[in-house]
């Protein structure tokens, strides 16, 4: 019978302390900021139609919050258990948890920035750029 292998306990404390750090990010920015982000949408932009993303994080805030919300209650009881799957349990919602803050905030800021994006890369390049 082979013995289990020894897991290094040393890394809980910063991973939880980051992974509820991230997870009160990600609570607060579906129920805090995506409605108002939803209100400017509605009021500046009536009729103009959000890209997918920006409809996802809008009608999916409460799911995910409930899941930024989960990721680091799994953690601690991985971690109080000493379960082995601890480090992949944390680990995985520290990724998933520190992708969606950059996700949630280009979705957010896509409708707002539509024009402009589209407008620079349409814009004519200058003339001393052009004479180099």
């Amino acid at each position: 019978m082979s013995a289990s292998p020894k897991i290094n306990w040393s890394w809980p404390a910063i991973s939880l302390i980051t992974l509820l750090g991230l997870g009160a990010i990600n609570i607060f920015l579906p129920l805090s900021v995506v409605p108002k982000f939803a209100q400017i949408f509605q009021d500046a932009l009536p009729g103009k139609p959000l890209p997918g993303i920006t409809l996802f994080m809008i009608e999916a805030r409460i799911p995910l919050a409930l899941i930024a919300l989960a990721w680091p209650i799994a953690g601690i009881i991985a971690v109080w258990q000493r379960h082995r799957a601890a480090p992949w349990i944390v680990n995985l919602g520290l990724l998933f948890l520190f992708t969606l803050i950059p996700i949630t905030v280009i979705a957010l800021y896509m409708p707002l920035t539509d024009g402009i994006v589209v407008g620079m890369s349409e814009a004519p390049l200058t003339s001393s750029a052009s004479s180099h």
